[in-house]
């Protein structure tokens, strides 16, 4: 991004991204309850994306917000820069993979890009994080997951359990 995005818009962009990454719009109401903030803070933040230059979200009232471009790209940037963070917490410092969340939760808002990039470097550019999720590319493109939902699977059939 060409400006710098507070920590409260990293963290709505990448919230919105979740609620909406499988189609839709997210509700003011869904991303208030992950945020944990009032429905009208809600309103009055995706208000303001809508109106920024560039715009981050296309909000229209009672209908939901979906992110811009500009928007998906911020949201992809913070949520690459965590799971490469839990990645690395885990395989270098030794954090156990139910532990690394907070820590990264932290850290994604400060890291540099070159500090992203040395990390993902030095681990050999992991495709997922330690609960199994895709890491987004360097050029912050969400890898297509080709796995199999457990509840796809046959009696009988048998998998590797890729993400919990």
């Amino acid at each position: 991004m060409t400006k710098k995005l507070t920590v409260s818009i990293q963290d709505y962009l990448k919230h919105i991204y979740e609620l909406t990454e499988n189609g839709g719009s997210a509700s003011t109401t869904a991303l208030a309850a992950k945020l944990k903030v009032s429905a009208p803070s809600v309103t009055g933040m995706v208000q303001k994306l809508a109106t920024s230059k560039p715009a981050l979200v296309e909000y229209q009232k009672h209908q939901g917000v979906t992110l811009t471009k500009d928007g998906r790209k911020a949201a992809l940037e913070v949520i690459r820069h965590h799971r490469l963070l839990e990645a690395w917490l885990v395989q270098t410092l030794g954090y156990s993979w139910d532990e690394v969340h907070e820590e990264a939760e932290r850290l994604e808002h400060v890291i540099s890009e070159n500090f992203e990039q040395r990390i993902a470097a030095a681990m050999g550019d992991p495709e997922r994080d330690p609960h199994g999720e895709l890491i987004p590319t360097v050029d912050l493109k969400m890898p297509l997951d080709t796995t199999t939902p457990l509840s796809a699977l046959r009696p009988n059939q048998k998998g590797l359990v890729q993400c919990v």
